[in-house]
C-alpha cells in the first residue's frame, strides 16, 4: 500500500496537465480545420490569430471555475487582497464569456415607426458576417425568426460575409426558406474592402436563395420606391446614385427610401432626394463601453453614427446594429437585432 500511494498521488497531480494538453490539442485542430476552409486574402497569420481567439476562448469556462475556487479559498484564508484580485479576474472572465458565448445568440426584435407614407412594415437586418465568427447555425435561427414576423419584406443592408468558406451557395442556402420578399445591397466586406474577391459568387448564391440584389436599382415598396446603393468604401455608392439620378422616377422624394450599407452615404444624397436612408455597418459599436465606444464611432463614421434614428439635412437616417460580428468574436451590451420598421 505504502509503495503505491506516491504513484497514485503523482498520477492525480498529472491529470490537470494532461487535460490541458488535450484541450489545447483539440482546439488547435479546430483552428486548423477552419483555417483550411476559410476564403481570405492577405496574411495567413492574421487568420490563424483570429481563429485562435475564437476557439481558445472556450478555456474561459474552466478558468472561471478555477478563479471562483481560488477566490473562495483565499477568502476563507482571510487573504482579502488575493481574494479580491481573483474575484476581479473572475468578473473579467464572466464578461468575456457573456460577450463570446451568450449575447451573440440573443437575437432580439425591435419595432420602430418611421411613418406611414409607404404603408409597409419591413424587417431591416445587416452585417451578418457569415464566416470566421458567425456560423451557419446563426443564419438558420435568423431565418426561422424572420419567418415568424408579420412584415411585407426583409431588407438586408450588406456585409453578408467575413472571410467565409468557398462554397457560398451551401453557406447561404438557408435563405431559400425565407417566406418574405427579400431585398439586399452589398457591404464593404462583400466588395473586397477588406475581404476576398467573392462578389460574383455571393451574388449568385443570393440569387439561388431568392434574395434580390438591388445595388443601383429602384424597386417598388408599397406606395414608395426603394433605391439600392452599393458600398461607400468600395466607391459603388456614388456611381449607383449618379446612374439613378439620370433616370426618371415615378414618385416624389417623400415616397423614396434608400437602402445602403454605410450610413455616411447620406452625405452623398442631394437634399430632397429621399425621405429615409436605411443602413447598418456600425454594429451599434458591437462592444458597448462607456465613453470609449461613442468616441470610437465618432472617428470611424463621418456622422458619428451608432444605431437608431438620426435627423439629417439630406435625409433622415436609420441605422440597425446588425446581426453578426467581425474583428473580435464578441458582442457586449449590443445584442444582435432585427429592426421591424413601419414606413
Amino acid at each position: 500500500m505504502s509503495a503505491t500511494l506516491p504513484m497514485t498521488r503523482v498520477s492525480a497531480r498529472g491529470w490537470p496537465g494532461m487535460l490541458a494538453v488535450a484541450a489545447v490539442g483539440i482546439l488547435s485542430l479546430l483552428v486548423w480545420r477552419d483555417f483550411r476552409e476559410a476564403w481570405f486574402v492577405g496574411s495567413e497569420q492574421r487568420i490563424v490569430v483570429k481563429l485562435s481567439i475564437y476557439w481558445f476562448l472556450w478555456l474561459l469556462w474552466p478558468a472561471m471555475i478555477g478563479l471562483a475556487w481560488l477566490a473562495w479559498q483565499q477568502w476563507l484564508g482571510r487573504r482579502r487582497f488575493r481574494s479580491a484580485f481573483a474575484a476581479a479576474a473572475l468578473g473579467i472572465c464572466v464578461c468575456l464569456t457573456w460577450g463570446r458565448f451568450i449575447e451573440p445568440h440573443l437575437l432580439q426584435v425591435h419595432e420602430t415607426t418611421l411613418g406611414s407614407t409607404c404603408g409597409v412594415r419591413v424587417a431591416l437586418i445587416s452585417d451578418l458576417h457569415l464566416g470566421l465568427y458567425t456560423r451557419q447555425d446563426v443564419l438558420e435561427r435568423l431565418v426561422d425568426r424572420l419567418n415568424t414576423l408579420n412584415v411585407d419584406a426583409v431588407l438586408v443592408a450588406g456585409d453578408w460575409t467575413y472571410e467565409p468558406s468557398h462554397d457560398l451557395q451551401a453557406a447561404f442556402s438557408p435563405l431559400a426558406k425565407l417566406r418574405h420578399r427579400s431585398l439586399s445591397v452589398l457591404g464593404n466586406h462583400d466588395e473586397q474592402h477588406p475581404g476576398p474577391p467573392l462578389k460574383t459568387d455571393l451574388l449568385a448564391a443570393l440569387a439561388a436563395a431568392n434574395v434580390q440584389s438591388i445595388d443601383g436599382m429602384r424597386v417598388p415598396l408599397g406606395r414608395c420606391e426603394l433605391e439600392g446603393l452599393g458600398d461607400l468604401t468600395a466607391r459603388s455608392a456614388p456611381h449607383h446614385l449618379q446612374a439613378l439620378e439620370s433616370q426618371p422616377s415615378t414618385v416624389d422624394a417623400r415616397h423614396r427610401i434608400v437602402l445602403t450599407h454605410n450610413p455616411d452615404t447620406v452625405f452623398l444624397l442631394p437634399p430632397g432626394h429621399a425621405t429615409w436612408l436605411l443602413a447598418g455597418h456600425t454594429h451599434g459599436g458591437q462592444v458597448d463601453l462607456p465613453v470609449l465606444t461613442r468616441r470610437l464611432l465618432a472617428t470611424v463614421t463621418e456622422g458619428g453614427f451608432r444605431q437608431g434614428i438620426y435627423r439629417m439635412t439630406n435625409a433622415n437616417v436609420f441605422v440597425t446594429s446588425g446581426i453578426g460580428i467581425d474583428k473580435f468574436p464578441f458582442r457586449f451590451r449590443v445584442p444582435p437585432t432585427i429592426d421591424v420598421l413601419t414606413l
